[in-house]
Protein backbone atom coordinates (compact mmCIF):
# COMPACT_ATOMS: atom_id res chain seq x y z
CA UNK A 1 0.00 0.00 0.00
CA UNK A 2 1.46 3.32 -1.05
CA UNK A 3 0.32 6.46 0.75
CA UNK A 4 1.67 9.94 1.24
CA UNK A 5 2.78 11.35 4.58
CA UNK A 6 -0.29 13.55 4.59
CA UNK A 7 -2.81 10.76 3.95
CA UNK A 8 -4.33 10.77 7.43
CA UNK A 9 -4.56 14.56 7.43
CA UNK A 10 -6.04 14.53 3.91
CA UNK A 11 -8.69 12.00 4.90
CA UNK A 12 -9.58 13.88 8.09
CA UNK A 13 -9.97 17.14 6.22
CA UNK A 14 -11.85 15.55 3.34
CA UNK A 15 -15.26 16.01 4.90
CA UNK A 16 -15.72 17.83 8.15
CA UNK A 17 -18.84 17.78 10.29
CA UNK A 18 -18.70 20.13 13.25
CA UNK A 19 -21.43 21.75 15.27
CA UNK A 20 -24.29 20.54 13.05
CA UNK A 21 -22.68 22.07 9.98
CA UNK A 22 -21.48 19.62 7.37
CA UNK A 23 -19.12 20.63 4.62
CA UNK A 24 -17.27 18.71 1.99
CA UNK A 25 -20.22 17.12 0.22
CA UNK A 26 -20.50 20.07 -2.11
CA UNK A 27 -23.38 21.26 0.06
CA UNK A 28 -23.70 22.89 3.47
CA UNK A 29 -26.21 21.64 6.05
CA UNK A 30 -27.07 23.90 8.96
CA UNK A 31 -29.02 22.62 11.95
CA UNK A 32 -29.15 18.99 10.80
CA UNK A 33 -28.12 16.29 13.25
CA UNK A 34 -25.28 14.46 11.43
CA UNK A 35 -26.47 11.15 12.94
CA UNK A 36 -30.09 11.46 11.70
CA UNK A 37 -30.82 9.05 8.82
CA UNK A 38 -32.57 11.42 6.41
CA UNK A 39 -31.41 10.55 2.92
CA UNK A 40 -32.72 7.72 0.76
CA UNK A 41 -30.16 5.69 -1.16
CA UNK A 42 -31.04 7.59 -4.34
CA UNK A 43 -30.60 10.99 -2.70
CA UNK A 44 -27.39 9.96 -0.93
CA UNK A 45 -25.99 8.50 -4.17
CA UNK A 46 -26.81 11.73 -6.01
CA UNK A 47 -25.09 13.77 -3.27
CA UNK A 48 -22.01 11.55 -3.60
CA UNK A 49 -22.24 11.43 -7.42
CA UNK A 50 -22.10 7.63 -7.42
CA UNK A 51 -24.47 4.85 -8.45
CA UNK A 52 -26.76 3.42 -5.73
CA UNK A 53 -25.34 -0.04 -6.55
CA UNK A 54 -21.93 1.16 -5.34
CA UNK A 55 -23.50 2.02 -1.99
CA UNK A 56 -25.11 -1.42 -1.82
CA UNK A 57 -21.72 -3.00 -2.47
CA UNK A 58 -20.20 -1.04 0.44
CA UNK A 59 -23.06 -2.27 2.62
CA UNK A 60 -22.63 -5.88 1.45
CA UNK A 61 -18.91 -5.60 2.26
CA UNK A 62 -19.73 -4.37 5.77
CA UNK A 63 -18.22 -0.91 5.29
CA UNK A 64 -21.42 1.01 5.96
CA UNK A 65 -24.63 0.13 7.75
CA UNK A 66 -27.52 2.38 6.74
CA UNK A 67 -30.63 2.70 8.86
CA UNK A 68 -33.46 0.50 7.58
CA UNK A 69 -37.15 1.35 7.73
CA UNK A 70 -39.84 -0.57 5.85
CA UNK A 71 -37.15 -2.26 3.76
CA UNK A 72 -35.65 1.04 2.61
CA UNK A 73 -32.15 2.35 3.32
CA UNK A 74 -31.61 5.77 4.87
CA UNK A 75 -28.26 7.49 5.30
CA UNK A 76 -27.12 10.17 7.72
CA UNK A 77 -24.60 12.92 7.01
CA UNK A 78 -22.08 10.83 8.96
CA UNK A 79 -22.79 7.86 6.67
CA UNK A 80 -22.22 10.12 3.68
CA UNK A 81 -18.99 11.36 5.29
CA UNK A 82 -17.77 7.79 5.74
CA UNK A 83 -18.68 6.82 2.15
CA UNK A 84 -16.77 9.85 0.85
CA UNK A 85 -13.77 8.69 2.86
CA UNK A 86 -14.13 5.16 1.48
CA UNK A 87 -14.25 6.59 -2.05
CA UNK A 88 -11.19 8.72 -1.34
CA UNK A 89 -9.22 5.74 -0.04
CA UNK A 90 -10.21 3.59 -3.04
CA UNK A 91 -9.85 6.10 -5.85
CA UNK A 92 -7.21 8.56 -4.62
CA UNK A 93 -5.09 6.34 -2.39
CA UNK A 94 -5.43 3.08 -4.32
CA UNK A 95 -6.63 1.04 -1.34
CA UNK A 96 -8.96 -1.86 -2.19
CA UNK A 97 -12.16 -2.67 -0.30
CA UNK A 98 -10.35 -5.68 1.16
CA UNK A 99 -7.52 -3.35 2.20
CA UNK A 100 -9.92 -0.95 3.92
CA UNK A 101 -11.54 -3.85 5.77
CA UNK A 102 -8.10 -5.08 6.83
CA UNK A 103 -7.09 -1.61 8.06
CA UNK A 104 -10.26 -1.45 10.14
CA UNK A 105 -9.28 -4.72 11.85
CA UNK A 106 -6.18 -2.99 13.22
CA UNK A 107 -7.34 0.58 13.66
CA UNK A 108 -10.75 1.95 14.55
CA UNK A 109 -12.29 4.11 11.87
CA UNK A 110 -11.91 7.18 14.10
CA UNK A 111 -8.15 6.88 13.63
CA UNK A 112 -8.78 7.18 9.90
CA UNK A 113 -11.56 9.77 10.16
CA UNK A 114 -11.22 11.83 13.31
CA UNK A 115 -14.43 12.04 15.33
CA UNK A 116 -15.22 13.11 18.91
CA UNK A 117 -15.20 10.56 21.75
CA UNK A 118 -18.96 10.87 22.37
CA UNK A 119 -19.67 9.90 18.75
CA UNK A 120 -17.39 6.84 18.98
CA UNK A 121 -19.58 5.25 21.65
CA UNK A 122 -22.61 5.10 19.35
CA UNK A 123 -20.86 4.97 15.98
CA UNK A 124 -22.65 2.95 13.31
CA UNK A 125 -20.63 4.26 10.37
CA UNK A 126 -18.66 1.09 9.97
CA UNK A 127 -20.34 -2.23 10.66
CA UNK A 128 -17.09 -4.17 10.34
CA UNK A 129 -15.06 -2.06 12.75
CA UNK A 130 -14.52 -4.29 15.79
CA UNK A 131 -13.12 -1.46 17.91
CA UNK A 132 -16.47 0.27 18.47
Amino acid sequence: MRTSKNTEKDIRGFLDIKGNKATGTGHEFHGIDPEQPLFSIGTAAAMLEIHPRTMRIYEEEGLVKPFRKAGRRYYSLNDIQWIKCIRYMIHDQGISIAGIKRLLEYAPCWNIVECPMEKRKTCTACGSCHHH
